[in-house]
This record gives structure tokens, C-alpha cells and sequence, in this order.
């Protein structure tokens, strides 16, 4: 049922591929494609794709992010004695993960990125039996163990709620995802109404869609102008938090500018130029990968992402049957497109 052809991962779903966060390799006649979230480095190119298996939260996102999606959308998939749907990954939004079920090769569950715990934006993921199982590692060394989401969100409120006092606040994560459950904290845990950037609002108004409830208020918009004139609290994409613009802010508004980014990184590596940073994470820890794959009782485990090898080698200490797929292929090594690898 899975076939590997580095960086491809996909299914022999009876007869046809159904390529797993990537485009199809083939004939759009004879592929399909499984999209399991709409954070950038998962969602592919589905301008020729016609068959789309994705959750409709993920289409909604992939299209307020500018993305064409044009073939047929549906959340389950069944060709002959194939048949495949999506469960909750936990990760963002409409985040999926894919569950197979092939009348000669088994079952098959793919995590792709995840959590247990539900937060204050998403559906935590539920394990369920599966003979193969691909799991997102991307934290997957012994140690790293994410403290509780609650003392995170008291954390993150209270050191917000005191440098308001002192000025303006810029909170910086992934405009997708975490941005949301920076929001929902703001709004929870102290009462804050954040000023979110163009991109986040946009976002933000599919999480509302699609029932979250999120108070934010659009940079751009009449009631922006007047919070800008006062001690705001923003939330904004990672990338443009910084010294720079803190600096900017201070002469523009003569206030105090203090900085903060969210990420499960920030619990071992240190986010220079920012005042504080909050391990705050949309992936399963060490401690929940172990969980769940021991709960979904595979006779065989891939690991991919992150620390994929020593996550497998964990595993194999554990009695499983392991091993980590590498998404790099060797400097000057070509695969030719027909070079499948089956693996199950």
C-alpha cells in the first residue's frame, strides 16, 4: 500500500496514487491528492490535481492563503476494496490525519503533524489500531517535554498583561495556527483583544467560520487606527517580530516596546534579540509520540521529520519494528520518477 520515492510518500489506493502532502507524480486522471493542513510545507501545488482528500477547514485556509484549489474536494476516499478517511491531528485548524484501509494490505495511519491535548483552537488527535503507521517526529528526542498548555497560557497572559502597563507588546508565531491560539489566550486568560496584522486577520476570520471563537481587531481597520494610539497588544507572523521593529515602534510612538515569540523551540534554544519566549507547541513531545504510537499497536513504525532517527531507535528499544524515512537524497544521487520503493 505504501510507496516511497524520496521526497514522495504515497498509497496504491487500488489501482491509483493518492499522494500524501504532495502533488501526484502521475496522470491527474489516475492520482489524487491528500492534503493534510494547510501550513505551506504540506500544502502542494493542486493546480492540475483533481481529486482532493482534505478536510474542508484545510481547503477554506488553503484559499484565504491565496492557494488555487480547483479539483473535486471530498473527506473520504474508496476505490476498489481501498477506502481512506480523515480524523483529527490536533495541529491547527482542519489538520488531518489519514487512515487507510486496503482489503489486501491492511490498515495504514499516517499522523503528519499532531498533538494529543486539545488547546484552546484545536481537537486533540486519538490514536486508533493501525498494522503501519508513519508518525511525525519532529520532537522526537528523549527530554523534550512540553510543560502543561494551561501553565503556558497563564504564563504567556501574565507577562503580557505587565509589559502592557509599560507600553506596547508585539507577540510574534506562525500565522497559521499559532497566531489563533495566541489570540484565544489573549481573549481568555486577559481579556485582550490583540491588533493582528493583514495575513492573521485573514486567517482568523476562517477559524470564526468554522465556529472558533476569536476577538481580534484588524490593524488596518477604523477601530485598529484608534488601538495603535494606546497601549496595544499585537500579534503577528514570527518573522517580522524583532529589534527592528520594536525600535521603530518606540520612536514612532515614544512608548516601550516589548517583544515575545511562541514556539515548542523555545524550551531548549534561546530566541535571541526578544524578551521572552513561550514553549508553546502545535506538535506532539517526546512523551505523547511515544503514547500514541503505543497505543496504535503497528507492527511497523516510519518515523519522518524532525529527529526521526532517534525517535526510531527509541521505538526499537521499545520492541517495534522501526525505522525513519529520510526526506534528503544523497548529493549527487538521482532517483528516476518510476523508482518506487514498496514498502507494505
Amino acid at each position: 500500500m505504501l510507496l516511497i520515492n524520496p521526497p514522495r510518500v504515497s498509497l496504491d489506493a487500488g489501482g491509483i496514487e493518492l499522494s500524501i502532502d504532495r502533488a501526484p507524480r502521475g496522470d491527474a486522471e489516475q492520482s489524487a491528492t491528500f492534503v493534510s493542513h494547510a501550513h505551506f510545507d504540506h500544502a502542494p501545488s493542486l493546480k492540475k490535481t483533481k481529486k482532493i482528500l482534505a478536510s474542508r477547514e484545510t481547503v477554506d485556509l488553503l484559499k484565504a492563503r491565496g492557494l488555487r484549489v480547483e479539483g473535486s474536494v471530498a473527506q473520504e476516499f474508496s476505490n476498489n476494496g481501498f477506502h481512506a478517511r480523515l480524523l483529527d491531528s490536533g495541529h491547527v485548524l482542519g489538520s488531518s490525519m489519514l487512515y487507510a484501509q486496503d482489503a489486501n494490505a491492511g490498515s495504514f495511519l499516517y499522523s503528519s503533524d499532531f498533538k494529543l491535548g486539545d488547546s484552546l483552537t484545536a481537537r486533540g488527535a486519538k490514536p486508533l489500531d493501525a498494522e503501519t503507521l508513519l508518525v511525525e517526529s519532529t520532537y522526537g528526542l528523549p527530554g523534550i517535554v512540553f510543560p502543561q498548555r494551561s501553565e503556558v497560557y497563564k504564563q504567556i497572559s501574565d507577562w503580557v498583561t505587565a509589559r502592557q502597563r509599560e507600553g506596547i507588546v508585539l507577540l510574534g508565531g506562525y500565522a497559521l495556527g499559532k497566531s489563533q491560539e495566541l489570540i484565544a489566550c489573549l481573549n481568555e486568560y486577559g481579556g485582550i483583544a490583540p491588533v493582528v496584522t493583514k495575513e492573521v486577520s485573514e486567517v482568523s476570520e476562517v477559524y470564526k467560520k468554522h465556529g472558533v471563537k476569536l476577538d481580534f481587531i484588524p490593524a488596518d481597520s477604523w477601530e485598529g487606527e484608534r488601538e495603535l494610539k494606546r497601549n496595544f497588544v499585537a500579534v503577528m507572523p514570527m518573522h517580522l517580530v524583532s529589534r527592528t521593529l520594536a525600535l521603530k515602534l518606540c520612536a514612532l510612538y515614544g512608548k516601550k516596546v516589548s517583544i515575545a515569540a511562541a514556539s515548542g523551540w523555545a524550551l531548549f534554544q534561546r530566541f535571541r534579540n526578544l524578551d521572552a519566549a513561550f514553549a508553546l507547541s502545535d506538535h506532539a513531545d517526546f512523551n505523547e509520540l511515544k503514547e500514541f504510537v503505543a497505543a496504535c499497536n503497528p507492527k511497523k513504525v516510519f518515523c519522518s521529520h524532525g529527529f526521526a532517527e532517534e525517535f526510531a531507535r527509541e521505538l526499537r528499544k521499545k520492541g517495534f519494528d522501526a525505522s525513519a524515512l529520510s526526506n534528503k537524497i544523497p548529493a549527487g544521487k538521482t532517483l528516476a520518477p518510476q523508482a518506487q520503493t514498496v514498502l507494505v
